[in-house]
Parts: structure tokens; sequence; C-alpha cells
């Protein structure tokens, strides 16, 4: 399990919808989805990169071989053929626990 506190910095920018940020610790892409929080692993399932991502008009962009994501994890354009493994995020007041 992976908590942190919304509150504080560095993920307080995820309190805006359409925000989202590289975990700085864990291989976890965060995104704030119509004010829910969601939870990615940063591996993308292509080549394996995990820390060359963008996010845009709801799409993240995997910078190493070009593969865009919906918000939802789901593959949009290639070479990647799988979709983002997705993990089960619970809030209680200001923490956040993902399930790894």
């Amino acid at each position: 399990t992976v908590e942190f506190d919304i509150a504080a910095t560095p993920f307080d920018t995820l309190s805006s919808v359409d925000a989202w940020m590289l975990h700085p610790q864990r291989d976890i892409l965060l995104v704030n989805v119509n004010g829910s929080i969601r939870a990615f692993t940063s591996i993308c399932p292509h080549a394996g990169c995990n820390n060359s991502w963008s996010y845009s008009n709801q799409v993240f962009l995997c910078s190493c071989h070009g593969s865009r994501f919906n918000n939802q994890g789901q593959v949009t354009a290639g070479p990647a053929t799988r979709n983002l493994r997705e993990f089960p995020v619970s809030v209680d007041g200001s923490t956040v626990s993902i399930q790894l």
C-alpha cells in the first residue's frame, strides 16, 4: 500500500480536475478524473519505459515510443497493445491509499 496526503506538496496539485503527476518515489501515474483520483502503473506495456510521461487533453503520452492512453488507462495509439495496469484507490479525508 502506498499512502499520501493530498493536501501536502507535491500531491496537492491533484486536487484540481485533470491534474496529474508521476509519483516521486514509485512507478505510479496519478490523475484526477472528474474529482476522483486514479492510479496506473507508469511502466509502459510496450517497452517498459517508466519516467517519460506527459498528460494533455485527458491523454497520457509515453514519449519513449509514442504510445497514448486515455485517463481510463486504455491504449488509444500504439505501439503499445495493452492497457495500463490500474491500481485500486481509496480516499479517507485527505489520505489517499493505493493498493499495489
